[in-house]
């Protein structure tokens, strides 16, 4: 019995567009061919670097649909963490959970030679910064120093998201007594208070960024590139998704085949502010 190949949504709308194309039957093979080393031979590679506590674990459960994933990086490893997750009709997730900078320099010399040799490879790479830090600025140098430059060399710059996770823990860090700081478990939104709290922060953030020539700039991201989410909450995981679509030349892939299909059981709260 001949093997039932699988169907992903690209793959019935190119059998749309195929059927009312005037081509050959061995054309159509051969576009279908293409499309299935695409999705099932290669791997859809995501790199993931972050400080201890910025929520890695929960993003890759969230945003990209793993179950119960737990980082496994040790406390100053300078090894590579590769793990490839077989999901739904052959498609496959290759994470490769990186350790972030920490002005030890000796290691952040290991660790820079670690992105140098894995972040070429891959089709997107996530940077997460904790929403409720009160200073940033030694990511935006790892950023400027060390990934940026990584990116723009091998002309990866547009496969790079940076992506501020835990919003809504903002407020706690405000004044953790105030209930009108602390998020909706009902709604799974922020209450008026809060989203002024968020909005400021973020608004602060972004600004940050823009100083420091990291969006907004020739050498900088686009707006797309940044994204504010909370992964714990399943919260404006659709600007997640819609930056990865966007990602380099494969960003698409994750969209076309599981993205989507998760998005859909996300809630509809999307940031507005």
């Amino acid at each position: 019995m001949e093997e039932k190949k699988p169907k992903f949504l690209i793959n019935k709308i190119f059998d749309k567009i195929l059927e009312k194309a005037d081509i050959s039957t061995e054309e159509k093979a051969r576009v279908n061919q293409a499309l299935d080393q695409e999705l099932i031979d290669k791997p859809f590679k995501v790199a993931v670097i972050g400080q201890s506590g910025v929520g890695k674990s929960t993003t890759l459960n969230s945003v990209f649909g793993l179950k119960n994933y737990t980082s496994k990086l040790a406390e100053g490893t300078t090894d590579i963490i590769e793990e490839i997750f077989p999901l739904r009709d052959g498609f496959r997730l290759s994470i490769y959970d990186m350790p972030g900078l920490n002005n030890d320099e000796d290691k952040d010399i290991e660790y820079a030679k670690l992105y140098e040799k894995i972040l070429p490879g891959c089709d997107v790479i996530v940077y997460i910064i904790n929403a409720h830090s009160r200073d940033f600025g030694e990511d935006c140098r790892i950023l400027k120093e060390v990934v940026l430059p990584i990116c723009k060399e091998n002309s990866i710059k547009d496969n790079l998201i940076i992506a501020v996770n835990k919003i809504d823990t903002i407020g706690e860090n405000i004044d953790p007594d105030d209930p009108e700081l602390q998020w909706d478990v009902v709604t799974n939104l922020p209450p008026e208070k809060l989203k002024k709290a968020i909005k400021d922060k973020l608004g602060d953030m972004v600004d940050k960024l823009i100083d420091e020539n990291l969006i907004g700039s020739a050498d900088g991201l686009d707006q797309h590139q940044i994204v504010f989410y909370s992964a714990i909450k399943n919260y404006n995981l659709q600007d997640f998704i819609r930056a990865i679509a966007k990602a380099g030349k494969r960003g698409w892939i994750w969209p076309a085949t599981v993205g989507f299909e998760q998005a859909s059981r996300w809630s509809d709260a999307k940031l507005k502010l």
